[in-house]
């Protein structure tokens, strides 16, 4: 934790790396002079009182062997000559002898009264013992081990001078010592700090100045010099590091401006599918209450109608045109390859759109090739590329205009290309239009113009091709040009395709069918549209009863909903297919799942068909006759029929 300054305080100067480690070499210095200085004061002192007390007990043995005969003579006069020799000892302060009766018999002292006036025969000895400043003891006075008497002895034994004696000099030693030291490790340590103060103000300009490029000199001393490379080396990489945050930072921004970009187009596309399914619903509902309307002439209901299935078909393509474009980018597109007549194709495309064209006053020409032209593609891929690039021709070419088709062939290439006079695109777009929900004219007059992602669709599809798709435009108002170039095919003899027949009554027999879907108006419609054929329709709106009423009635053909309630269309087909009374109905999945995946989970569940959601009337009579004659074909009369 920081230590916080009280209030009104001075703020704590601080300490530089150099005073920290003199004051800790100075503080362990002191503190080992002061540990031996002890120890060897300690020594000296119990080694000097040792001594003290060694010469103590060498005296009184003197002493007792001297006055030992006055004593057993109880001859006071020799025990008084006997204590004299101790007069020449400055340091004995007192010392007595005592007869057998315990009584004083002779005394050397300058203080009297510090002499015990008696010791009994029978006292125990003590001593030597320490006692402030003095040293005294008793000693028996015996001879052929009876005891005759005591002797006491009381001296100065100096051993505190000798201590601080001592401890003077050892102080003086320690101060020497400690100044030396000092001397010593300041000049050491500055050669050994400089380098780390060197690392430190380097440290502090990078903080400063943020320059990564500075760098610590460098030093002779080995350890330090570690530790400054590797300083170095730091720095090094947070110089690199540095750099390369600063190109992601810049990466960032642009990735940033990308994804606002991208939110940007997000929000357009959300606005204009907005704007462009409500287009086609308003028509669509003024329809329906013109054909509710009792008064309405036969030519209005078909006017009705007429709107009612144009707008739908455009509904239909503008999800289409999604959910191809979603398949594409997943790589989940994929291509019925066939060799077919390129000039059939736009033939049949440009009287689709021929309509268009007259609705907006246009004039649509077609300039074929006078040779066969094949290429190896997707008949309805390529039927949506350039009816596609048709319909942008004539929405985008003022009253009066031209919308010109020309083919023709190359070596190795099929070239197409659809011109118009139209409102044209600036230089700066023309890359950019093929970008997926990209739109040249974004202005509200352009009218209904689409999502966004029919042209970058049709290059997809035309890159599957192998092919390319561009376009040119000499700026606004001077018209476009989109060409396609796909690789030329060798002609072939083409069996022309049979036409469909004209929605009317089924070419089959009546048969017995099963419509499952939780939809009610789609289950309504199908059964009215097939009961209008003559067959036999019954309706269920859950799993459930599907497999009830199959199992019921047994009919021939059964047409699914994927997403049901209670049981879901993978479900109902498995349980049928299991059942020996069921499993020889055909099951056709109508559904608005229509991927691969999806349809490979159908297959597996033991559907027969797959039809993707929505379906027209005619295509589904079709699918009925188809699998009417399927049946007939491999397996006759098992079928059931109404």
């Amino acid at each position: 934790m920081t230590a916080v300054n009280a209030p009104g305080s001075r703020p704590e100067k601080p300490t530089s790396l150099r005073q920290q480690l003199t004051l800790a070499a100075l503080l362990t210095t002191l503190l080992a002079i002061l540990l031996s200085a002890g120890a060897l004061l300690t020594y000296e002192f119990i080694l000097y009182r040792n001594a003290g007390v060694a010469e103590m007990r060498a005296q009184a043995d003197l002493m007792v062997h001297s006055t030992a005969p006055a004593v057993e003579r109880q001859d006071s006069k020799g025990a008084w000559e006997g204590l004299y020799l101790l007069k020449r000892q400055p340091r004995i302060r007192a010392a007595a002898v005592y007869g057998a009766d315990g009584t004083l018999m002779a005394f050397h002292t300058t203080k009297p009264d510090e002499l015990p006036t008696r010791i009994a025969l029978d006292a125990p000895t003590w001593g030597p013992r320490f006692s402030g400043s003095t040293l005294e003891m008793t000693q028996t006075i015996e001879r052929d081990g009876q005891r005759l008497g005591a002797l006491y002895l009381k001296a100065e034994h100096g051993v505190w001078d000798r201590f601080a004696d001592f401890a003077l000099i050892v102080l003086a030693v320690s101060a020497v010592s400690l100044a030396a030291a000092f001397y010593l490790f300041v000049h050491l340590q500055r050669r050994i700090t400089a380098p780390l103060q060197k690392m430190t103000d380097v440290a502090r300009d990078v903080i400063v100045s943020h320059n990564w490029s500075l760098r610590a000199p460098a030093t002779d001393y080995k350890d330090v010099g570690v530790l400054v490379d590797a300083f170095n080396r730091m720095l090094s990489e947070c110089e690199t590091r540095t750099s390369e945050l600063e190109r992601e930072m810049v990466t960032r921004q642009g990735v940033e401006h990308e994804l606002r970009q991208a939110d940007r187009h997000k929000d357009e596309f959300l606005a204009t599918l907005a704007h462009e399914l409500r287009n086609p619903l308003s028509p669509m509902t003024s329809a329906v209450t013109l054909l509710q309307m009792p008064a309405a002439t036969p030519q209005a209901r078909e006017k009705a109608m007429a709107v009612l299935e144009r707008q739908l078909k455009h509904m239909v393509r503008l999800i289409n045109d999604l959910l191809d474009t979603s398949r594409v980018a997943t790589g989940k597109l994929s291509l019925n390859l066939e060799t077919l007549d390129i000039g059939d194709l736009l033939n049949a495309v440009s009287l689709g759109a021929q309509d268009l064209a007259t609705q907006h006053g246009l004039q649509l020409t077609l300039h074929a090739s006078d040779e066969t032209l094949c290429v190896n593609g997707d008949t309805v891929r390529l039927t949506q590329v350039f009816s596609n690039l048709l319909t942008n021709a004539c929405r985008y070419t003022l009253q009066g205009g031209r919308v010109d088709v020309r083919l023709w062939g190359e070596e190795a290439w099929v070239v197409v290309e659809v011109a118009d006079t139209g409102i044209g695109v600036e230089p700066g777009m023309q890359e950019r239009i093929f970008d997926l929900f990209e739109q040249a004219d974004k202005t509200l007059q352009r009218g209904n113009a689409g999502l966004g992602v029919g042209l970058t669709l049709s290059r997809q599809i035309i890159q599957l091709h192998e092919g390319t798709l561009a376009m040119n435009s000499a700026g606004l108002n001077l018209g476009s040009t989109f060409t396609v170039r796909l690789p030329r095919a060798s002609v072939e003899i083409l069996v022309p395709e049979e036409r469909a027949a004209p929605l009317g009554r089924s070419a089959s027999r009546p048969l017995s069918v099963l419509v499952a879907d939780d939809n009610v108006d789609l289950a309504e419609s199908f059964a009215d549209i097939l009961m209008a054929h003559g067959h036999r329709v019954t309706v269920v709106h859950d799993g459930l009863s599907a497999v009830e009423q199959a199992r019921q009635f047994r009919p021939g053909i059964a047409l699914l909903d994927i997403g049901m309630p209670k049981l879901d269309g993978y479900q109902v087909a498995r349980q049928l297919k299991a059942d020996p009374l069921t499993q020889g109905i055909c099951l056709v999945a109508i559904t608005g799942w229509g991927l691969d995946t999806d349809r490979e989970a159908a297959r597996q569940a033991g559907f027969d068909h797959h039809m993707l959601k929505p379906v027209a009337p005619e295509e589904l009579i079709r699918v009925l006759d188809a699998v009417h004659t399927d049946f007939e074909a491999s397996r006759p009369g098992e079928l059931p029929l109404a």
